[in-house]
């Protein structure tokens, strides 16, 4: 049997446990945070999964790792069974390390906050600093089904928590601004979560509208809790301007028909006029720092002439002009590939 065929006959194998487990290839992939498309994949032989996925996948069918890896006797799953041997090995090993890590941590914060201070104060800090460490390292691999929002919410919890205990210790009213933009930053996660639970089409194009429009509400919460006149005339222009270098990169990622290295050579692009247009947009909703602005990136000989001054902000035109060289040979270099794609 050819290496295609075997492929072919392990991705039946999976498609038939899938059904057995009553599961489209949309809950399947939700269930172990891959898209549909790999999913498809797989059972039409075209790839294997990852190593690190065949626990999970197990979990997800109801299978055991033994007919995971007999379902397709090839060299390839023979060598996967080794590999996901090792890599059980090493996590269990990092689960146990941070485990016995925590439980050392608490015991002796909680035995040394009693005998010095003959109280429980910020041993609490400790405690919930731990738990949500907890949350990111063991829980996890202690989770089934519906792995992501449980862990969301235990962190969600534990950070809530922490937030809480620092305020008994320390006192005052920072606590409302604190669990005001606690409660901000934590729509950001939950919001992606939503959006790949129940909106399976277009996830990353929506996930970035998610992010920009969080973006503003954070700064609109910090305002209101700090005070000034900051937000319009300096927080907004370079939010704008941010949320427009990350919508055009993702754009071209996204978006542009064209191969790996034209879409490598527009990010290039990008990433070095991040440095003359945001020093430039400082200038102008701050105090003029006196660096160069945007059109003295572009000039040798204003490089220059700071550079005979000792002015130390020379080096930034000059990081700029060889990244604007490195990225114009990367991007020429992509419309060629891209053009002889497309006569072939």
């Amino acid at each position: 049997m050819s290496e295609a065929d075997e492929r072919k006959s392990f991705g039946e194998y999976i498609r038939g446990k899938r059904q057995e487990a009553g599961l489209t290839q949309k809950e399947l992939a939700g269930r172990l945070f891959v898209t549909e498309s790999t999913v498809s994949k797989w059972e039409r032989g075209l790839s294997y999964p990852d190593v690190s996925m065949v626990v999970p996948i197990c979990g997800a069918l109801g299978i055991t790792e033994h007919e995971f890896f007999t379902a397709c006797d090839d060299d390839k799953a023979r060598a996967q069974a080794r590999q996901a041997a090792v890599w059980r090995g090493v996590t269990k090993g990092g689960r146990l390390f941070f485990a016995v890590s925590y439980a050392i941590a608490v015991a002796v914060c909680f035995i040394c906050d009693l005998a010095v201070f003959h109280t429980l104060d910020w041993f609490w800090i400790v405690l919930t600093s731990c738990a949500l460490a907890f949350c990111f390292t063991n829980l996890p691999f202690l989770v089934g089904r519906n792995k992501l929002s449980i862990c969301l919410g235990a962190a969600s919890g534990c950070l809530i928590l922490l937030l809480l205990a620092c305020w008994w210790y320390a006192g005052g009213w920072w606590i409302i601004g604190g669990l005001a933009i606690t409660a901000v930053c934590l729509a950001l996660p939950w919001a992606w979560w939503a959006v790949w639970q129940f909106y399976g089409k277009h996830v990353p194009p929506l996930c970035v509208a998610v992010l920009t429009v969080w973006l503003f509400g954070l700064l609109a919460v910090i305002q209101a809790f700090t005070g000034g006149g900051w937000l319009a005339p300096v927080a907004l222009p370079l939010a704008l301007a941010g949320c427009g270098f990350l919508w055009a990169g993702f754009a071209a990622v996204y978006w542009l028909p064209a191969g790996p290295w034209l879409k490598a050579g527009v990010i290039a692009l990008l990433t070095s006029f991040g440095t003359p247009v945001f020093n430039g947009l400082c200038d102008l909703v701050l105090e003029d720092t006196g660096g160069p602005g945007f059109l003295d990136y572009f000039s040798v000989g204003d490089m220059l002439a700071r550079r005979s001054a000792g002015d130390p902000s020379w080096v930034n035109p000059l990081i700029f002009q060889i990244m604007l060289v490195i990225s114009a040979g990367i991007f020429a270099a992509g419309v060629v590939v891209e053009i002889r794609r497309r006569k072939s």
